[in-house]
């Protein structure tokens, strides 16, 4: 998928990400104790104090986030379609193979606020959709990373894949035109958002669960590179022209659009 810097306006990399801006903080987790009670002579009742476990993970404004999330959502086109919008953060103790490889084994991200502790669902790659929370957009509240996390979170434009994991090449065509029509609905006014216009998305990178996978046109191999598990494949202008259709072969986890002169995993 793709990434635009959405917040801070760090350079989006990977093709079609949305750096929604962050900083990289430590947070800590509570947890209630009892405590001896006091002497009967002092004749005081029992109470409890708490205990705190430090533990250190990113940490983000939600506000921010969610404002930036929530335009460039308005500016997809109406179903159906082929380009989906998730958000993924950067973790710097894991290499690319390993982050797209990433699934929590308990909770990898959550929104909390005064009145909100919401655990939020992580897909495998560490991909997720950030919840619309009113309650802890009012009272300014925080995206939590159980990871420690760099400064920028991305946001990636997955491919629905169709039936049988087989897409025509001619639909790459038309997704990668809803995602420049989401782009260029991006005002030159929007500073946080307007470095994103520059960006492009002309590969798909395909991630399977094992080593496996490939990409296939008529049965024969036709990636450019290979991550891990993953397939990546340069969108060819003139096959997009054309009748071929793609099969994703193995067991496929997720299609990202990405930047073939960057990194294919640009985190």
């Amino acid at each position: 998928m793709h990434f635009v810097p959405l917040w801070t306006l760090p350079r989006l990399v990977c093709g079609i990400l949305a750096c929604l801006g962050a900083a990289h903080g430590a947070a800590q987790e509570h947890e209630p104790s009892p405590q001896a009670p006091a002497p009967e002579a002092e004749a005081k009742p029992a109470f409890t104090v708490t205990i705190k476990e430090s533990r250190k993970f990113g940490e983000l404004p939600y506000r921010p986030f969610i404002d930036s999330f929530r335009l460039l959502q308005s500016y997809q086109p109406p179903e159906p379609r082929l380009v989906d919008v998730l958000v993924r953060a950067r973790y710097p103790s894991m290499s690319d193979v390993e982050q797209d490889a990433y699934l929590p084994k308990k909770w990898g991200v959550a929104i909390v606020s005064r009145s909100v502790d919401v655990t939020v669902p992580v897909r495998r790659g560490g991909y997720f959709v950030p919840p619309d929370l009113e309650a802890a957009y009012t009272e300014e509240g925080s995206i939590l990373f159980r990871e420690p996390t760099t400064k920028p979170l991305y946001l990636y434009f997955s491919l629905r894949v169709g039936a049988g994991q087989r897409i025509r090449y001619a639909d790459l065509g038309k997704a990668s035109q809803q995602i420049d029509t989401l782009l260029g609905k991006i005002s030159y006014f929007n500073q946080r958002l307007r470095h994103l216009k520059r960006d492009k998305h002309d590969a798909i990178k395909a991630c399977f669960l094992d080593a496996g996978g490939d990409i296939l046109i008529d049965g024969k191999s036709v990636a450019d590179a290979t991550i891990g598990n993953c397939k990546v494949l340069r969108i060819d202008p003139e096959r997009v022209k054309g009748g071929d259709v793609i099969e994703f072969s193995g067991a496929l986890d997720i299609v990202t659009f990405a930047e073939i002169s960057r990194k294919a995993n640009p985190a």
